[in-house]
This record gives structure tokens, C-alpha cells and sequence, in this order.
């Protein structure tokens, strides 16, 4: 009889000397439940590192924190807001501005004019965006949050501190102070580009609020 072949499973596991770690395949399967080692890109790990650099790290994490299945579970519990994400952002980004067409919303959110009616359906059925007229212009209509739209915004916002609190519980308020002003200048960036993008001076029809 001819020497036996190696099997298939001892052929993926000898990777090749060039091969990078992401090409080589482990030698067996990590059991379920396994508790994987992590790296963390802290700054004060790494020499040489900036401020600024460490600020971005700081700001990801925060977006994967808030946008993470167990989180948006917990706001959702919490809140009583059962929202796809994107339908949240549209109604917060309502929180912020004035009555909008359409066609104005799908540019700031940079999206099809389609998406963004297919994510007002389900805020025009839960009454917590209104339809408004346009005088003088009968094709027209504005979109606008509603009182229950915003008390929807604030009870989201409400979970999401209890959330922020426990992360952290530790942390001295005027640490909390200074993280908040550093970070409310992207709020600030955001709505000084908005303002520019909806030509705020030049109308009336919506402003950042």
C-alpha cells in the first residue's frame, strides 16, 4: 500500500514561510467561550505616539461602543426605542435642524433621496416626524421632528448616560469636563459644516439648532 497523503486539516495548518499571520491558519480550533488575548493601541503603550493620535483611538472606540449589538440592545430596552440604527440617526439629525425637504436631507445625510424616504416610512408611522406644507408651493412639503420624535431622542439620550456612567463610574467630573469639551468640538465641527452645506443666511427654511 502507497504511504498515506496528509489530510487536509494538516495541510491548511503548515502555512508557508511568506504566508502573513492573517494567512496562516491556526494548528486547531480555539474551543467556543476561549477568551482571545487582545492588543489595545493605547498611546502611553507606544512611544513616540501624539495627543491627536490617541484622540482618534478614543473616538473609534466610542462609534464601535455605541454602535455595538449589546449597547444598541440596551438603549433599545431602556428606552423603549426599537429603531434601526440608520432610522435613529435620521430622527437625531431632526433634533437638530429645522423642517427640511427631502431632496435637502438625502444631501446632508449623503444618501439616495430613495433611502431616505424608505427610513422616514417607518418615522411618519410611529408620529415622530410630521409632514409640513409649503405655502405657495403645493408639490413642496418640509419634514419636521415632532414633540413624541424628540421625547423618543431624549429617552434614547437617557439610557445611553446610564450607559456612560457605569463605563465611567471612576472617572473625576472635571476630567469628564475637559474629555466633553475636547469632544464637543466635533459637534461643533459637524454643525458649522452643516450650516455651511444647507446655506445657512442665505434661507430661512432650516437652520442648525
Amino acid at each position: 500500500m502507497g504511504s498515506a497523503q496528509p489530510s487536509r486539516a494538516g495541510t491548511s495548518a503548515s502555512a508557508s514561510p511568506n504566508a502573513t499571520p492573517s494567512e496562516a491558519a491556526p494548528s486547531e480550533a480555539v474551543p467556543s467561550g476561549t477568551e482571545l488575548p487582545m492588543t489595545v493601541p493605547s498611546g502611553s503603550a507606544r512611544p513616540g505616539v501624539t495627543a491627536l493620535e490617541r484622540l482618534e483611538v478614543g473616538v473609534s472606540a466610542l462609534v464601535r461602543w455605541s454602535e455595538s449589538r449589546h449597547i444598541r440592545r440596551e438603549i433599545a430596552q431602556s428606552s423603549g426605542c426599537e429603531l434601526a440604527p440608520s432610522e435613529l440617526r435620521l430622527l437625531e439629525f431632526f433634533g437638530l435642524v429645522e423642517p427640511l425637504r427631502i431632496s435637502v436631507i438625502a444631501e446632508c445625510m449623503q444618501v439616495d433621496v430613495s433611502t431616505v424616504s424608505l427610513q422616514l416610512r417607518r418615522l411618519r408611522e410611529n408620529h415622530l416626524v410630521q409632514t409640513i406644507p409649503v405655502l405657495g408651493d403645493r408639490r413642496a412639503s418640509l419634514i419636521a421632528i415632532t414633540p413624541q420624535g424628540r421625547a423618543t431622542v431624549e429617552r434614547v439620550r437617557a439610557a445611553r448616560h446610564v450607559l456612560l456612567r457605569a463605563v465611567f463610574a471612576d472617572v473625576p467630573d472635571d476630567r469628564l469636563d475637559q474629555a466633553a469639551d475636547v469632544l464637543l468640538r466635533i459637534h461643533e465641527h459637524m454643525l458649522a459644516g452643516l450650516a455651511e452645506q444647507l446655506g445657512l443666511g442665505a434661507t430661512d427654511e432650516a437652520a442648525p439648532r
